[in-house]
């Protein structure tokens, strides 16, 4: 992350929209108010992003389909912050954040693998005003993550660039395909999902951190996403400690999205430090609909290089009645991820099955492996 201290450069991009109007609004409101506060710091920008791209590989047990994806575990980004301490020992900032808009892993199917780009206006991650207070906690608002965003994503293991619980990030376009050669209609999106929340614009508070606990509740809608205005209610928990060799990560998050999903999420990571060993566990449940899933992470990190830290993984994956009551969703995954320190790079390989049964025709399972690297400036 490259910072610079100085005069403001000029923001040349800016989301449109009533509800973006009104943060801009508030951040003229505030601005006098905060500028009498401001310490006698200059304030900070900080500009920063990364690249991953890799090459996917899919067989669904009659076709092979091989392109080079943008990785949407972690998609191609830029970003921008706006730092300024404050007298009474706070701090204001502004947050922008959007994706490249490269095609990216989870869009691609056997039908559409061309890797383009092209930007909608649901690239934009972050576009928000964050007051963090000396002691009372932090407001934010805007575009940005709700308060469930990470909950179910608990993970020491260092190879979330290319597995954690939300499978469907790796292939959600992919479609399953029947055992007589034909194709279902029944993609890896509809039969896997992490439930973890987003980012929506919204109004958003967190707690200061007590005991390594920590409280965050959120509401507001959808805007980028044409025709779609639905409300988003969140509130998570979140805990934080060191036990010694070992350290303990546990989120809960309770989601009411749009007029009719209500959604319980969690998980919990824990790392032994001297051995490098790590152990997670994350689940979910629609409280409508009953779909539900569990997953479970084994990871091991060691210093085999001195260029960099070496970390693997193994995962499983547990679902109920996606897509139909009825159905079971499966899926093992294996990864690994090298760091090269020096020049910020990540190189990953990995390899999953997706294994869907429900009822009707019989599924043949799909089997993807994904090699890329990702880039930190």
């Amino acid at each position: 992350m490259s910072q610079y201290r100085g005069p403001a450069p000029p923001l040349a991009l800016a989301p449109r929209g009533r509800h973006v109007s009104c943060a801009l609004c508030a951040v003229s409101l505030l601005a006098p108010t905060l500028a009498l506060a401001q310490s006698a710091d200059g304030p900070e920008w900080d500009f920063y992003g990364h690249l991953d791209l890799g090459i996917i590989s899919v067989d669904d047990g009659f076709d092979r389909n091989t392109s080079l994806s943008d990785n949407d575990n972690s998609n191609s980004r830029i970003g921008l912050i706006f730092k300024q301490s404050l007298r009474d020992g706070g701090e204001l900032r502004f947050h922008f954040e959007t994706a490249i808009g490269l095609t990216g892993s989870s869009s691609i199917n056997g039908s559409d693998n061309d890797f383009d780009l092209e930007y909608r206006r649901t690239e934009l991650r972050k576009f928000e005003i964050i007051y963090e207070t000396a002691n009372i906690g932090t407001f934010s608002l805007g575009q940005g993550s709700i308060a469930t965003d990470g909950v179910a994503e608990a993970d020491f293991s260092g190879t979330g660039v290319i597995a954690y619980s939300s499978l469907q990030d790796q292939a959600g376009s992919q479609l399953f395909r029947q055992s007589d050669g034909a194709l279902s209609d029944i993609a890896v999106g509809n039969a896997f999902n992490g439930f973890d929340g987003a980012r929506r614009f919204r109004l958003r508070y967190d707690t200061p951190k007590y005991k390594g606990f920590g409280l965050s509740v959120s509401g507001g809608r959808e805007i980028l996403s044409r025709g779609n205005d639905d409300e988003f209610y969140d509130i998570g928990l979140t805990y934080n400690h060191d036990y010694g060799a070992y350290k303990v990560v546990g989120r809960l998050g309770y989601s009411v999205r749009g007029s009719s999903e209500e959604l319980l999420l969690g998980s919990a990571a824990v790392l032994h430090a001297p051995t490098g060993l790590s152990l997670a566990v994350a689940g979910g449940r629609q409280q409508q609909g009953d779909a539900s899933y569990g997953y479970i992470k084994a990871g091991l990190q060691r210093d085999w290089f001195a260029f960099g830290r070496t970390h693997m993984s193994l995962d499983y994956y547990d679902g109920e009645d996606f897509a139909e009551a009825g159905s079971s969703s499966s899926s093992v995954g294996l990864a690994v991820v090298q760091k090269v320190d020096r020049f910020d790079l990540e190189i990953f390989a990995s390899y999953r099955s997706f294994e869907y049964d429900a009822s009707g025709p019989e599924l043949e399972d799909l089997d993807v492996a994904f090699v890329g690297a990702r880039w930190r400036f």
